[in-house]
């Protein structure tokens, strides 16, 4: 549609950034970019857009739909018993003050009504986006999609950063050329997904750590979602975020609404570290249900140290090492109840295992408090073995499996666990209760939420229903902390398999991956800090020989990746001689000295090419210190030049090798002369590692 007089101009702004809509028949973006001046360069946005017409596709609204001759996908899909698959969707009015606009739509024959809200927080520049759908006709309405953001965006963004990968291999970072037609990613499995993260980064052509403009786009939701990005003829990019809906899974009735999870979005012209910087501040100040999170623990994680086996004197064992190295949350994982001998049995039956523990947890957890640790424990609530009571009382409770009686259907695979319907009343509350009772005696400080497979197939009274359990996975949880409100919640799905803004809403820290392996901990972290800070990013100092992938690393390199996270070590250290344990008691003091650095600073990616050598870094947010990693992922003799990011160009630094890293990395020695932010920001230092997976530490504190 073309520009008329009579549009209104609606400007929001908030964190340096400006969005302006042009409001009419439809509501459409004007601008997204770095902030504008009050009252200037509003004509020039309205000329920008291209007149419409049969033969030139009406540029796209925030609402585009069918009904208007869009050429495009749809924002908006579904229909009426009676028909009604194309509405024309008309801007009835908006409500809009300095960082919020409400934008309320309806179909000329009134059978629809969508509102579109759009939220530009003050502090960090990012958008928070939905949609609500709302059937004003006396028939129902099948909504088959429902777009949480739209927009449309300039032809110079060239390049999309997506994240993919798989079990053990989350957050592998891909970069496509856009060209015409459709980037699709979508997921059906239940959970937000190893595979499929819901996010991507566009930029222009060659955008760096530190350089191009780039948008980022997250779907804050923990289900089955669909992500596109649409090239028109005039090179125009079209965007759009939400809820992958299966064939009848929201059909509403008259009066009755949907409304879409959160999509965010955010725009910078520095680079990913830009980005990074406006994501990481908005988790801290608008998603974590704690703010501002208190000191994380360093954890200890009983795993991979005795899996299945738990017995008492080893437990101790454990606790008293753990204690010595500096371990500040001890964590009992997977083992611990009614019936738990391997993965096919006890699920559902959420009390201590009487074999085990014949006293209870309560003896262990006050040997753990006794020694001054916080005590956690796993839980699985979501699925249930066959191998269980509480099964074999409900067959009932699983979600919809018409073989689910006959073990002889069972679907393959997924550890001879079903999901269960947690949008039934009684199940929902049996769960409750069961968590409520371990949480009641006050000594669990902290639960790792586990999730170790896909919901899918989902069904309920012969339909889908994949986001009625996303939707009451949330109310448990948020039951839960409301009972419970000092417990700590972690979210783990088979590793990083349920991780976004929408769960991060309801726990403090993330699993990433249930691969310790060091080598590959580089690239799966470095992706997941797109849209997550260092102080929720599980991390923990593996064995050496790292059990799901056979690769051998030393303590340093080890110690160095868990570094930048949340720290923590899954390892059976009582096998470690007292020099290891003294190595590892010293990597965990660095990580203290440099905590609240680490989880309160400002990330900052090196500009490394990632294939031979990667690196990240903290610098504090006054520049008066910083930390980096620098790691070598092949072998190859040359030193490495490296960058670093983030500093201030006006001060002084001196460089140091902190212990217990190993020294001969720099040229002198563990501790450099002084130097100024802008020659080690434009020229740097060349860092001497040689061999394959070898990494150095560096500390940098600002003397002038």
């Amino acid at each position: 549609m073309s520009a008329r007089p009579t549009e209104r101009m609606v400007h929001l702004r908030g964190g340096g950034v400006s969005l302006a809509l042009g409001v009419e028949d439809t509501a459409r973006l004007l601008y997204w970019g770095p902030a504008l001046p009050e009252g200037v360069d509003e004509g020039g946005l309205r000329a920008s857009l291209p007149e419409s017409g049969i033969d030139a596709p009406m540029f796209p609204p925030l609402l585009p739909a069918s009904g208007w001759g869009f050429w495009g996908q749809p924002a908006l899909s579904g229909r009426h018993d009676g028909g009604g698959w194309a509405p024309r969707l008309r801007a009835m009015g908006v409500e809009a003050t300095a960082g919020r606009a409400r934008i309320a739509h309806e179909a000329e024959d009134g059978s629809l009504a969508v509102v579109v809200d759009l939220d530009l927080d003050a502090g960090t520049g990012v958008l928070r986006a939905c949609a609500e759908v709302t059937n004003r006709a006396a028939e129902p309405y099948r909504l088959d999609w429902c777009a949480s953001l739209c927009f449309a965006l300039p032809a110079f963004l060239d390049e999309a950063l997506v994240s993919e990968g798989a079990y053990i291999r989350e957050f592998q970072e891909r970069r496509v050329a856009l060209g015409a037609g459709v980037l699709l990613r979508e997921n059906r499995r239940g959970r937000t997904s190893h595979d499929a993260f819901p996010g991507v980064v566009l930029g222009e052509r060659g955008f760096g750590a530190e350089r191009g403009a780039v948008y980022g786009f997250h779907l804050g939701w923990s289900g089955n979602h669909r992500l596109l990005v649409e090239t028109r003829p005039d090179g125009t990019r079209i965007v759009q975020l939400g809820e992958l809906l299966h064939p009848g899974e929201v059909v509403l009735g008259p009066g009755e609404s949907y409304r879409t999870p959160p999509a965010y979005a955010a725009v910078d012209g520095g680079g990913l570290n830009g980005l990074m910087a406006r994501t990481h501040a908005h988790v801290r100040q608008r998603i974590l249900p704690r703010q501002p999170l208190r000191t994380r623990p360093v954890h200890l994680n009983i795993w991979e140290a005795i899996y299945f086996a738990h017995e008492k004197g080893a437990l101790l064992d454990l606790i008293d090492r753990a204690a010595k190295v500096g371990v500040e949350r001890f964590v009992i994982d997977d083992g611990w109840f009614h019936g738990r001998v391997n993965e096919r049995a006890g699920l559902g039956d959420w009390w201590p295992d009487e074999g085990k523990y014949p006293d209870g947890l309560a003896p262990i957890a006050e040997a753990v408090r006794a020694k001054g640790m916080e005590f956690g424990l796993w839980v699985e609530p979501e699925n249930v073995n066959p191998n269980s009571e509480l099964y074999r009382a409900h067959p009932d409770w699983v979600m919809e499996l018409p073989q689910a009686t006959d073990p002889e259907r069972w679907p393959p695979g997924q550890w001879r666990q079903f999901v269960l319907d947690l949008g039934r009343a009684e199940v929902a509350d049996y769960l409750f209760d069961k968590i409520d009772a371990l949480l009641r005696p006050g000594y669990i400080g902290y639960l790792k939420w586990d999730m170790n497979r896909d919901v899918a197939p989902a069904g309920v009274g012969g339909e889908p229903a994949y986001g009625r359990h996303t939707r009451t996975l949330y109310g448990l949880i948020d039951r839960l902390r409301a009972a419970h409100p000092d417990v700590e919640i972690e979210t783990c799905a088979s590793g990083g398999g349920r991780a976004d803004w929408g769960i991060l809403e309801r726990t403090e820290r993330v699993w990433v991956s249930d691969s310790n392996d060091a080598h590959d901990r580089l690239s799966i972290q470095r992706g997941f800090s797109l849209f997550f800070p260092p102080e929720v990013m599980g991390a923990h100092v593996g064995r050496e020989r790292c059990t799901v992938t056979s690769r051998r690393n030393d303590l340093g390199f080890r110690a160095a990746v868990a570094l930048f996270g949340h720290m923590g070590v899954e390892w059976d250290i009582r096998a470690l001689s007292q020099e290891e344990l003294a190595d590892l008691a010293a990597w965990i003091a660095l990580h203290k000295r440099h905590r609240a650095l680490l989880h309160g600073g400002r990330s900052v990616r090196l500009d490394l090419d990632g294939v031979e050598a990667t690196g990240h870094g903290v610098v504090a947010p006054d520049g008066a210190e910083a930390l980096y990693l620098v790691a070598r992922l092949v072998t190859r003799p040359a030193p490495i030049a490296v960058r670093l990011a983030g500093l201030d160009p006006e001060g002084t630094y001196v460089v140091r090798v902190p212990e217990p890293a190993p020294d001969g990395a720099l040229p002198w020695g563990r501790e450099s002369p002084p130097l100024s932010g802008r020659l080690l920001g434009f020229y740097g230092v060349r860092v001497g590692l040689g061999r394959l997976d070898t990494a150095v530490v560096l500390h940098l504190e600002r003397v002038g």
